[in-house]
């Protein structure tokens, strides 16, 4: 079954200075989204239970950002595209990514670089993203 959140751990996290927060596999997406909407954030799904490499990661992260074919499928293309949108009063954004773990012993490297360049994003009083929840 399931796990839910402690909704006072994500709320500590959306407060706190580090833009990563990794949860158990077993954690239910569900109320993480809905509790990052409340908060009046824009949460971005992305799963990864079947990606294996850099390639794959880049097309399910245009899929799920709503990249344009403006996308390079590279990591600066990646990096550029987390410090949107244009438009600095839209929410701010959260990916909630699922199937970390199996990617991350799939292709560690890649795993390394993708959470670079989310914190290196993400630390950046310009950027419109806080962050990711990882989730097994």
């Amino acid at each position: 079954m399931p796990k839910c959140v402690d909704p006072f751990l994500l709320q500590d996290w959306l407060s706190g200075p580090n833009p990563l927060l990794e949860l158990p596999a077993d954690t239910d997406p569900g109320p993480v989204l809905d509790a990052l909407c409340a908060q009046r954030f824009a949460p971005l799904r992305v799963d990864l239970a079947d990606v294996s490499d850099k390639a794959g990661l880049l097309h399910v992260l245009h899929r799920a950002l709503d990249l344009g074919d403006w996308f390079g499928f590279n990591w600066d293309a990646l990096e550029d595209a987390l410090y949107g949108p244009e438009d600095r009063s839209a929410p701010v954004r959260v990916l909630v990514v699922t199937g970390f773990t199996a990617f991350r012993a799939r292709a560690p490297g890649d795993a390394d670089v993708v959470i670079d360049i989310v914190r290196t994003v993400a630390e950046n009083p310009d950027s419109g993203l806080r962050g990711c929840v990882l989730i097994g």
